[in-house]
């Protein structure tokens, strides 16, 4: 047995026996998340937490008036979505493709998933051009050991500003069944 499926399997127990294992906001103890039920287009940019820098999100992005955005494309329930980066800008984009942040929305509000490794890499995405990543292939970049469960995520990478010198989060809103 893995190291991380007795732990969980440990966890369980020991909330089961201290009355902890049902959940709050459901009284009969059922897990269905409430992010389920609130359509995509109705989250805020961002959706996950607020920052000063500039942020395009995938479920509010004007395509047609920005550079560069990150566009969510799940064409059924069962599959895992793509993200899809556009650089709609006259500059080549150069930054490190596996510097992911990825939340997910519990009852709590967005809890990071756990960065359990990193990777230094170099992708430029020519002008005009797209670059395309699986959810799930975004998510082993930060933890392999993650099952990814059902429910509302947000992906986000900083990208180069074409046009500062500053950054871009590019925001992605993923929804899994």
């Amino acid at each position: 047995m893995k190291r991380r499926d007795l732990l969980v399997a440990a966890s369980t127990v020991a909330a089961g026996l201290s009355g902890c294992a049902r959940n709050a906001s459901q009284p009969d103890g059922t897990t269905s998340p409430a992010s389920t039920t609130i359509p995509l287009s109705e989250y805020e940019c961002p959706p996950d937490n607020p920052t000063e820098d500039p942020v395009v999100c995938s479920h509010t992005v004007d395509t047609d008036a920005a550079d560069i955005y990150l566009l969510t494309d799940q064409t059924t329930q069962s599959e895992t979505p793509t993200l899809t980066l556009h650089n709609d800008s006259s500059s080549d984009l150069e930054f490190n493709p596996f510097q992911w942040m990825v939340m997910q929305q519990q009852s709590s509000g967005w809890v990071p998933i756990e960065k359990r490794s990193s990777g230094n890499g170099r992708l430029v995405v020519a002008s005009g051009g797209t670059h395309s990543w699986t959810f799930e292939e975004v998510v082993n970049y930060i933890n392999e050991q993650l099952t990814v469960d059902a429910g509302t995520y947000t992906a986000s990478i900083d990208i180069p500003n074409p046009n500062g010198s500053n950054w871009i989060r590019c925001v992605g809103l993923v929804r899994l069944s």
